[in-house]
Protein backbone atom coordinates (compact mmCIF):
# COMPACT_ATOMS: atom_id res chain seq x y z
CA UNK A 1 0.00 0.00 0.00
CA UNK A 2 1.62 2.96 -1.06
CA UNK A 3 0.83 7.11 0.21
CA UNK A 4 0.49 9.95 -2.60
CA UNK A 5 0.93 13.71 -2.00
CA UNK A 6 -2.49 14.18 -0.12
CA UNK A 7 -1.25 11.69 2.61
CA UNK A 8 -2.56 13.45 5.22
CA UNK A 9 -6.53 12.81 3.43
CA UNK A 10 -5.92 9.24 2.68
CA UNK A 11 -4.91 8.82 6.68
CA UNK A 12 -8.21 10.17 7.70
CA UNK A 13 -10.11 8.20 5.04
CA UNK A 14 -8.71 4.92 5.02
CA UNK A 15 -8.01 4.62 8.99
CA UNK A 16 -10.09 7.37 10.56
CA UNK A 17 -7.04 8.42 11.97
CA UNK A 18 -6.61 12.82 12.78
CA UNK A 19 -3.73 14.41 11.88
CA UNK A 20 -2.69 16.13 15.53
CA UNK A 21 -2.19 20.44 14.94
CA UNK A 22 -0.62 22.74 17.65
CA UNK A 23 -4.16 23.68 17.84
CA UNK A 24 -5.27 20.05 18.50
CA UNK A 25 -7.19 19.80 22.06
CA UNK A 26 -5.37 17.26 24.29
CA UNK A 27 -7.35 15.62 27.27
CA UNK A 28 -6.37 13.68 30.53
CA UNK A 29 -7.13 10.47 28.87
CA UNK A 30 -4.56 10.87 26.19
CA UNK A 31 -1.72 7.99 25.68
CA UNK A 32 1.27 9.25 23.75
CA UNK A 33 2.42 6.45 21.64
CA UNK A 34 4.98 5.62 18.82
CA UNK A 35 6.40 2.18 16.67
CA UNK A 36 8.83 -0.34 18.07
CA UNK A 37 12.19 -0.59 15.69
CA UNK A 38 14.27 -2.86 14.37
CA UNK A 39 17.15 -1.94 16.25
CA UNK A 40 17.10 -3.89 19.81
CA UNK A 41 19.46 -4.31 22.12
CA UNK A 42 20.36 -8.12 22.65
CA UNK A 43 18.56 -8.78 25.93
CA UNK A 44 16.35 -11.00 27.18
CA UNK A 45 13.54 -8.85 28.18
CA UNK A 46 12.67 -5.58 29.26
CA UNK A 47 11.21 -1.79 29.34
CA UNK A 48 10.55 -0.13 25.55
CA UNK A 49 13.65 1.56 26.55
CA UNK A 50 15.87 -1.49 26.89
CA UNK A 51 14.31 -2.83 23.26
CA UNK A 52 13.49 -0.55 20.74
CA UNK A 53 16.37 1.84 20.68
CA UNK A 54 16.67 3.61 17.11
CA UNK A 55 17.32 7.34 17.49
CA UNK A 56 13.60 8.27 16.72
CA UNK A 57 13.15 5.83 19.56
CA UNK A 58 15.04 7.55 22.07
CA UNK A 59 14.02 11.06 20.94
CA UNK A 60 10.39 9.96 21.76
CA UNK A 61 10.99 8.74 25.45
CA UNK A 62 13.24 11.91 26.23
CA UNK A 63 10.72 13.75 25.46
CA UNK A 64 7.68 11.76 27.08
CA UNK A 65 10.19 11.74 29.98
CA UNK A 66 10.63 15.52 29.89
CA UNK A 67 7.03 16.11 30.45
CA UNK A 68 6.03 13.59 32.99
CA UNK A 69 3.77 11.60 30.16
CA UNK A 70 3.54 7.89 30.03
CA UNK A 71 3.84 6.36 26.89
CA UNK A 72 3.78 3.39 24.91
CA UNK A 73 5.37 1.30 21.89
CA UNK A 74 3.37 -0.52 19.26
CA UNK A 75 4.63 -3.38 18.85
CA UNK A 76 3.98 -6.35 16.55
CA UNK A 77 4.16 -8.98 19.01
CA UNK A 78 2.46 -7.34 21.80
CA UNK A 79 0.32 -4.34 20.37
CA UNK A 80 1.46 -2.13 22.94
CA UNK A 81 4.50 -2.05 25.49
CA UNK A 82 3.78 0.65 27.71
CA UNK A 83 6.94 2.33 29.27
CA UNK A 84 6.71 0.48 33.03
CA UNK A 85 6.38 -2.65 31.75
CA UNK A 86 8.92 -5.47 30.79
CA UNK A 87 8.18 -7.79 28.35
CA UNK A 88 10.49 -10.17 26.26
CA UNK A 89 12.69 -9.52 23.30
CA UNK A 90 11.61 -10.37 20.23
CA UNK A 91 12.09 -9.79 16.41
CA UNK A 92 8.98 -9.95 13.79
CA UNK A 93 9.10 -7.56 11.42
CA UNK A 94 5.36 -5.83 10.39
CA UNK A 95 5.57 -6.92 6.69
CA UNK A 96 5.15 -10.65 8.31
CA UNK A 97 1.77 -9.56 9.88
CA UNK A 98 -1.28 -10.74 8.41
CA UNK A 99 -4.76 -8.55 8.66
CA UNK A 100 -5.67 -10.99 11.33
CA UNK A 101 -2.36 -10.09 13.43
CA UNK A 102 -3.41 -6.45 12.95
CA UNK A 103 -6.69 -6.82 13.88
CA UNK A 104 -5.74 -8.94 17.37
CA UNK A 105 -3.16 -6.30 18.05
CA UNK A 106 -5.30 -3.85 17.55
CA UNK A 107 -7.64 -5.80 20.15
CA UNK A 108 -4.40 -6.04 22.44
CA UNK A 109 -3.59 -1.98 22.09
CA UNK A 110 -7.66 -1.40 23.16
CA UNK A 111 -7.75 -3.56 25.90
CA UNK A 112 -4.26 -2.01 27.56
CA UNK A 113 -4.77 1.88 26.72
CA UNK A 114 -8.38 0.94 27.94
CA UNK A 115 -7.09 -0.50 31.04
CA UNK A 116 -5.20 1.94 32.18
CA UNK A 117 -7.60 4.46 31.59
CA UNK A 118 -6.64 5.91 27.79
CA UNK A 119 -9.28 6.77 25.47
CA UNK A 120 -7.15 8.26 22.53
CA UNK A 121 -3.85 8.30 20.88
CA UNK A 122 -1.40 10.43 19.74
CA UNK A 123 1.06 8.26 17.51
CA UNK A 124 4.10 9.58 16.80
CA UNK A 125 6.33 8.41 13.52
CA UNK A 126 8.11 10.95 11.31
CA UNK A 127 7.40 8.62 8.41
CA UNK A 128 3.75 8.63 7.36
CA UNK A 129 5.07 5.57 4.88
CA UNK A 130 6.95 3.58 7.75
CA UNK A 131 3.62 3.96 9.51
CA UNK A 132 1.14 2.09 7.74
CA UNK A 133 1.10 -1.00 9.25
CA UNK A 134 0.72 1.02 12.61
CA UNK A 135 -2.01 2.51 11.13
CA UNK A 136 -3.63 -0.30 10.29
CA UNK A 137 -3.55 -2.00 14.23
CA UNK A 138 -4.33 1.21 15.45
CA UNK A 139 -7.46 1.50 13.09
CA UNK A 140 -8.60 -2.40 14.73
CA UNK A 141 -8.00 -0.86 18.06
CA UNK A 142 -11.61 1.27 17.97
CA UNK A 143 -9.86 4.33 19.61
CA UNK A 144 -9.84 7.98 18.54
CA UNK A 145 -6.36 8.23 17.11
CA UNK A 146 -4.73 11.22 16.15
CA UNK A 147 -1.04 11.38 14.09
CA UNK A 148 1.75 13.65 13.97
CA UNK A 149 5.27 13.53 12.18
CA UNK A 150 6.77 16.21 15.22
CA UNK A 151 7.07 16.07 18.24
CA UNK A 152 7.69 20.42 18.89
CA UNK A 153 4.31 20.76 20.15
CA UNK A 154 3.12 22.58 23.05
CA UNK A 155 1.83 20.41 25.49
Amino acid sequence: MRLTANWQYEIRERWGISMLSQCSPLVENVLWVTRCSKTKKGIYRGTPKDLYVSPINRYFYTYMEQRGLPYGVLSDKYGLHMDDEELEYYDIHPKELTEYDKGMLGELIRKKACGRGFSKLVFYNPSPLMSIPYFEMLYYSGLEIFYTTVLNLEL
